[in-house]
């Protein structure tokens, strides 16, 4: 079985119409990018993990 892939705006919109599991798709699939965001504007390890994990 083949698992359909959905874009991101699609997952967006899928959020703002009330469906929670998309944006932990979306935090899930971008989760590098977002830890090295919160990364850069703290430069705190411990505290980027925290505010990501929150």
């Amino acid at each position: 079985m083949q698992k359909e892939i959905i874009s991101d705006a699609q997952l967006v919109s899928n959020y703002i119409r009330g469906d929670e599991s998309a944006l932990e798709v979306l935090v899930t699939r971008h989760k590098q990018r977002i830890y090295s965001f919160i990364y850069s504007k703290v430069f705190d390890r411990d505290i980027s993990e925290d505010i990501f994990q929150d």
